[in-house]
């Protein structure tokens, strides 16, 4: 019976660990505790990103105006997704408070993997808004029909933005350049993974180089359920897997890290 209750005990604070830490540490490190901060950064610039190609996409006529909006409406998940995560650590390491962190007893895969949720929530609300917006001024029609696929499609793609933020999250335990990374991944992945412009017409190397980063078969997967066409659930099943594959790497490089700042006494070094 002891036994029984101490395991209770220990999986109860796990989860505490794993989502009320990682969500409190999320709001505190982006002063998101303010709507004033949150709305203009998660919701204003994926925004103004999606007119603007919306409307050049439609001036050039190439494509339907609804490929642009769903491309730009999924990737408006990775200003959560790429820079929550990797920001949240390298901030911790500004702040001074990384070395305490570290020095708790607790699980990293628990400490760390729980500050992918926010990630995930937010990106999420963000695409979705997107998506909403792009309805509403009539660039793109949602059929109630394809709703359950279009969410699946978005939750998979936020958690795999979520999940290579955490790659980069690793990147600023040893490097000041967190952010400019995700900047540079941002960029790469608006050119390579179909957002604008069909992985299918890039040269082949970069081709290979989009499809293995993350949200091209999410992006995929959400243009064929508002298409009715099939295969969304075998996309949705790469982008899994891509995103279980990212978590996987993060953790064994924030570990492999972690330990290397230590031996070179640079983990405070801000």
């Amino acid at each position: 019976m002891a036994g029984t209750l101490q395991r209770n005990a220990g999986a109860a604070v796990t989860l505490r660990l794993f989502f009320v830490a990682g969500w409190r540490s999320h709001l505190a490190l982006f002063r998101w505790l303010r709507p004033s901060a949150f709305l203009p950064t998660v919701l204003g610039v994926p925004l103004v990103q999606l007119v603007w190609f919306a409307h050049l996409g439609r001036y050039l006529g190439t494509r339907p105006v609804s490929y642009y909006v769903v491309g730009n409406a999924l990737i408006g998940c990775s200003m959560a997704g790429l820079f929550a995560p990797s920001m949240s650590i390298q901030g911790e390491r500004f702040s001074g408070t990384l070395s305490a962190v570290l020095a708790t007893p607790a699980h990293r895969a628990v400490m760390f993997g729980g500050r992918i949720v926010p990630a995930v929530l937010f990106g999420a609300l963000t695409s979705s808004v997107m998506l909403g917006f792009g309805m509403v001024v009539g660039w793109a029609a949602i059929p109630l029909a394809a709703l359950p696929q279009l969410a699946a499609a978005v939750l998979v793609t936020a958690l795999s933005c979520s999940a290579f933020g955490l790659i980069i999250g690793a990147v600023g335990l040893r490097t000041r350049e967190a952010t400019l990374v995700s900047n540079m991944v941002l960029y790469t992945m608006l050119l390579l993974c179909g957002v604008n412009v069909p992985v299918a017409a890039l040269p082949g190397w970069l081709a290979v180089i989009g499809t293995a980063m993350p949200m091209t078969q999410g992006i995929e997967a959400a243009r064929r359920a508002l298409s009715g066409d099939g295969g969304v659930a075998a996309l949705l099943g790469w982008e899994l897997l891509k995103a279980a594959v990212f978590v996987l790497v993060g953790l064994l490089m924030l570990r492999v890290l972690e330990r290397m700042s230590l031996a070179a006494a640079v983990l405070d070094d801000a």
